[in-house]
């Protein structure tokens, strides 16, 4: 994170010195210049990394390329794509190559109903030194053949998370620090709330109150039908970038210093927090009485949702940004190092991995998802796995950036 403070003090004193001013300036603008010829024409920059969700018999993977696939959750063959052609970059006029769609990329996977697939756009798009283009963020909505249907631009900045999606209402999470609350019949904004900072994760419901992390350090109780806030939890000492975990009416979110904080849900009070090693990205994972969560230093900790004491604490070998998956006694969480960790539930004692091998050359980021048959998890390479857990073994595997 920038430290503004000290970003002012170092403005303030740098303005203080007047001679060779346009020396500076000449000098800032060379390197904007350079660097935005290097983004626009080297190898694309990605900020993100792949994610994916699981509906029924199809696997829905937003991708590096921006890209999103829909494939056979029995075989990994492509459904669908969208768009159709990935989006090229740009460079300091117009662009190294020519603009060939003006949509995503998606960073998240999509929310899914019978009707529709809802995708979050980040609306990034060809930009100049002379121009700051048109912003494309908001949501789509695809048929189940990818094909739009509808779509709602009503957002100032990208989105990140993936919609959060009830019977008559979509809800998109916005970096322009808003959440809006989208009626699914008239497609209109019902609602917008507005936080102090990035809205990175996507809300929570337990169908009355919408509940929102945001990277302004606070955890928001919303009226999930008006938008009027409830409570706000202000404790945090950092910022929230992953949903809380909602539970029995308990919510326990993580915070990028480490601390896990336990909140009552109709008050916004706080039961208990706990100090972790390393900053947290993912959402706990909540099994019985035990929460399950990773850090950023690569350690996974079992804690009691009574009281946030340590059951167990076991190490990987690379930070752990995505959630855990719980599943018949085991948690599994994906690595930097690019291996699929399993540890025992009640011991923490590391046991074979369903995936068997590390991944050369990628990362794991993105929480396990397991859908009563088979676990998914997809590298940040593109490569998309599909494990049996029973027989610890590969099912299929499958990079939809090749096959694109």
């Amino acid at each position: 994170m920038l430290k503004t403070d000290q970003m002012h003090q170092n403005a303030a004193r740098v303005s203080a010195r007047k001679p060779r001013r346009w020396l500076k300036w000449t000098s800032l603008l060379l390197l904007a210049i350079v660097a935005s010829v290097s983004v626009g024409c080297g190898k694309p920059i990605t900020p993100y990394w792949p994610d994916l969700a699981v509906v029924g018999d199809t696997v829905y993977v937003a991708e590096t390329n921006g890209q999103v696939f829909a494939l056979s959750a029995e075989t990994g063959d492509i459904i669908w794509r969208y768009p159709l052609t990935q989006q090229k970059g740009g460079s300091l006029l117009s662009g190294c190559s020519q603009t060939t769609l003006s949509d995503g990329p998606f960073y998240s996977a999509p929310a899914v109903n019978d009707e529709f697939v809802f995708l979050g756009s980040a609306g990034e798009q060809t930009r100049s030194l002379f121009s700051k283009g048109e912003n494309l963020s908001g949501l789509r909505a695809l048929d189940h053949t990818g094909d739009v249907q509808w779509e709602f631009r009503g957002t100032e900045d990208r989105t990140v998370a993936s919609p959060l999606l009830t019977d008559d209402t979509v809800y998109l999470a916005s970096s322009d620090h808003n959440v809006y609350a989208i009626d699914l019949e008239t497609r209109d904004t019902r609602w917008t709330f507005g936080t102090e900072n990035w809205v990175w994760a996507t809300p929570v419901t337990d169908g009355n109150t919408l509940f929102v992390s945001s990277m302004d350090h606070r955890l928001y109780a919303v009226d999930a039908q008006t938008g009027q806030e409830r409570w706000r939890f202000a404790e945090s000492t950092s910022a929230l970038p992953a949903s809380p975990a909602l539970v029995e009416g308990t919510l326990s979110v993580g915070s990028l210093d480490g601390h896990i904080y336990a909140v009552e849900g109709n008050s916004g009070s706080l039961l208990w927090e706990a100090q972790l090693a390393g900053g947290i990205w993912g959402t706990p994972a909540i099994e019985g009485d035990t929460l399950f969560v990773g850090t950023l230093e690569g350690q996974v900790y079992a804690l009691s949702t009574a009281d946030g004491s340590e059951i167990w604490h076991s190490e990987a070998d690379g930070e752990i940004r995505g959630s855990l998956a719980f599943e018949d006694g085991t948690v599994y969480c994906g690595s930097a190092d690019g291996q699929l960790y399993a540890f025992d539930a009640q011991t923490g004692a590391q046991t074979a991995s369903p995936l068997g091998q590390q991944i050369d050359n990628a990362a794991i980021h993105t929480a396990p998802v397991y859908d009563g048959k088979q676990l998914y998890i997809v590298a940040t390479d593109g490569q998309v796995f599909a494990l049996d857990l029973e027989h610890k073994a590969i099912v299929w595997k499958t990079n939809p950036l090749d096959q694109d």
